[in-house]
C-alpha cells in the first residue's frame, strides 16, 4: 500500500481484494480514511507525519474523505531519507466485505516514508525545495488465518451457469478440483448431478 501524507492511496496490490474484499482499482486514488476505522484514523494520520505530530484536522476531513491538500516539506526540516525516523510499524483496523464478524480486519503495516520527488516538488525562491512524503508500506492481517480456513480457501472456485443450472463456464481452481476441462463440464448437461 502506498498513501500519500494527505491520505490519497496511489497504490495499492492486487491482493487487497483477497484480505479485504476490495477491487484494487476501487481503492486507488480514494482517501485511505474511508477504508479504516474511525478510531484508527487518528493514528493512521500520525503515521503519514515525519515527527508523528500532524497538523490538527479540520472537523470535516474527519469525516469520510479525510483527504486535504498535498502536505509539502521543507526538505532542510526532514530527517535523511534513510532515517530510521521514517520507519513505520503500527496495527490498524480497515473495513473488510469479507466474512468477518466486525466488519474490519486489523491490519500490521510495516514500512516507511519516503520522498516523493517528481513534478510535486516545488523550489522555494529562498535556499531549498518543498517535496511531498508518502508511506510505503506492507500490510498483513494482525491475526494469521486459521489452518482450516486456509485448505478451505483452496478448494473455493467459481462456476457460471444458466437460469436451468446448465453450466457455461468454470474457473481454472474449478478444472483441477472437479477434474473436467471446461468444454466436458459445459457437455455434461445439467449442473444438479454435481449436487449431492
Amino acid at each position: 500500500l502506498a498513501v500519500m501524507s494527505e491520505g490519497l492511496v496511489f497504490y495499492a496490490s492486487p491482493t487487497i481484494q483477497d484480505y479485504l474484499g476490495f477491487h484494487q482499482s476501487d481503492v486507488i486514488h480514494q482517501s485511505v480514511f474511508d477504508l479504516i476505522h474511525t478510531d484508527d484514523r487518528a493514528l493512521f494520520r500520525e503515521q503519514l507525519h515525519f515527527a508523528l505530530n500532524p497538523p490538527p484536522a479540520a472537523a470535516d476531513e474527519e469525516g469520510s474523505c479525510g483527504c486535504g491538500n498535498a502536505v509539502m516539506y521543507n526538505t532542510e526540516q526532514l530527517p535523511p531519507d534513510n532515517s530510521s525516523f521514517l520507519e513505520r510499524s503500527f496495527v490498524c483496523r480497515f473495513r473488510c466485505l469479507l466474512d468477518n464478524s466486525s466488519g474490519f480486519l486489523a491490519l500490521k503495516f510495516q514500512g516507511r516514508l519516503k520522498y516523493l520527488h517528481g513534478p510535486n516538488t516545488v523550489r522555494d525562491s529562498g535556499s531549498g525545495s518543498k517535496v511531498q512524503l508518502a508511506l510505503f508500506a506492507v500490510a498483513v492481517p494482525a491475526q494469521p488465518p486459521a489452518i482450516v480456513e486456509i485448505r478451505a480457501k483452496m478448494l473455493l472456485f467459481q462456476t457460471k451457469h444458466k437460469l436451468d443450472f446448465t453450466p457455461m463456464g468454470v474457473d481454472s481452481r474449478g478444472k483441477i478440483i472437479l477434474g473436467y476441462s471446461e468444454a466436458e463440464l459445459c457437455m455434461k448437461g445439467s449442473g444438479y448431478q454435481f449436487i449431492h
